[in-house]
């Protein structure tokens, strides 16, 4: 069995959605609605001596997740995140992270309301490129 290395990173920021086709008995999810985006994030990495630093990554992954939404409705207010879902969100973090990092690295991201329910994706790079 091979040894594979992982650095854990997660962010959160303050904002609201909605989920403009939401029928019964999810309506209510119609309007927006507060949450603490949580998101959760692997990345592979060739080596344990901080090849990418977590708390570079960390501070870069809040700017950027922060970045997905408008701006808050009243100053000083939640992000506004539109009709965007836990999963848009995590495939919008994995292309941002492969654009910084690459696209030969394992990626995988779940954002989750108050951290608790959630939605994900992951990436998978071609073992061609693995190593590279």
């Amino acid at each position: 069995m091979a040894l594979t290395r992982h650095i854990h990173v997660t962010a959160q920021v303050e904002g609201v959605h909605r989920w403009p086709d939401a029928g019964p008995p999810d309506a209510y999810l119609t309007s927006p609605h507060r949450h603490l985006f949580v998101a959760s994030v692997e990345i592979s990495v060739q080596h344990g001596d901080r090849e990418l630093e977590i708390n570079a990554v960390a501070r870069w992954l809040t700017t950027i997740l922060a970045s997905f939404a408008d701006p808050p409705d009243t100053p000083g207010g939640p992000l506004n995140f539109g009709a965007q879902s836990c999963e848009h969100l995590a495939e919008r973090l994995v292309a941002a992270i492969t654009d910084r990092y690459g696209t030969d690295r394992r990626v995988r991201c779940t954002v989750a309301e108050d951290g608790v329910l959630g939605g994900g994706v992951q990436w998978d790079p071609d073992p061609a490129e693995v190593g590279r």
